[in-house]
């Protein structure tokens, strides 16, 4: 029987060893693709940073999270949320330096399309009016427009480059000037006047946005208030009556209660977040 349990250890210390190794070589792996993937995003923004830095920041930036949770709850499945949520953290700060360079270069585009507007009239042709624009705007947009022209110095069609351009930057306001520089090379329209009409038109466009923002701030603060509301009673109310939902957790219809409420609340919370989206 000694002998057997001995066996029996000894079969789990190996499984086990054997297990935590290839978790650990899958959350690698795992580490790996995505620090890949974040390496690209950031080289489509101009940000040039290694691959192991960004390795080490998907492997540290959980184990902080995790770290951090416990010793401010002193509370083990508190801290397991911290660390889910910093192993999506870096993801969320890529995704938001994207959005945030997007959003300014929507702006500068304006801008852009008047200095455009005023080489055309002096003279210069199409493709120098994109160079003196890659040295007169700052980034994002002289980092995109540079890269367009070093396309076409190398042989890239001026509407393949256009098209890229607009693959890179998706947006209503980059697709609708491409697409007018286009029609308007193929059919000889006057591009002067057409960039007149587009910043016109892009200028509205930020305006109308500006304005449904503002005024849907309000409805928005209120939704999340009011999502905010049932945690935080139960949190505050944990906090001075410890007992005062033992009846519900100990009781089977108290429990599928508690997990109906908790469904509810975050179908509500969605589509809040998907009612007050407003697209322009």
């Amino acid at each position: 029987m000694l002998f057997a349990y001995i066996l029996l250890l000894i079969s789990f210390m190996i499984l086990s060893y054997y297990g935590v190794t290839f978790l650990l070589k899958r959350w690698d792996i795992a580490q790996r693709g995505k620090a890949d993937k974040t390496a690209s995003q950031f080289e489509e923004m101009f940000l040039f940073v290694r691959k192991k830095v960004l390795i080490r920041l998907y492997i540290i930036a959980p184990l902080v999270m995790l770290i951090a949770g416990f010793f401010l709850s002193r509370k083990w499945w508190i801290a397991i949320i911290f660390a889910i949520v910093g192993a999506f953290l870096p993801l969320w700060l890529v995704k938001f330096m994207d959005k945030r360079r997007r959003k300014k270069f929507i702006v500068q585009l304006v801008d852009g399309l008047m200095i455009m507007n005023s080489c055309l009239k002096g003279g210069l042709t199409l493709v120098q009016s994109f160079e003196i624009l890659s040295e007169e705007m700052s980034a994002p947009l002289s980092q995109e427009i540079g890269l367009l022209n070093r396309e076409i110095k190398v042989g890239v069609t001026l509407e393949e480059a256009l098209m890229r351009l607009d693959k890179r930057m998706p947006s209503e306001e980059m697709t609708l000037v491409s697409s007018a520089i286009v029609v308007a090379r193929e059919t000889g329209g006057d591009l002067t006047k057409v960039f007149s009409r587009l910043v016109e038109t892009i200028r509205d466009r930020l305006k109308l946005r500006e304005l449904v923002t503002t005024l849907t701030l309000q409805a928005r603060l209120q939704s999340i208030i009011i999502s905010l509301l049932g945690p935080a009673f139960f949190f505050i109310v944990r906090k001075i009556k410890p007992d005062h939902f033992d009846i519900m957790i100990q009781d089977e219809v108290g429990r599928l209660m508690l997990a109906v409420a908790v469904v509810l609340q975050i179908l509500g919370f969605i589509l809040i977040i998907i009612f007050g989206k407003v697209e322009i």
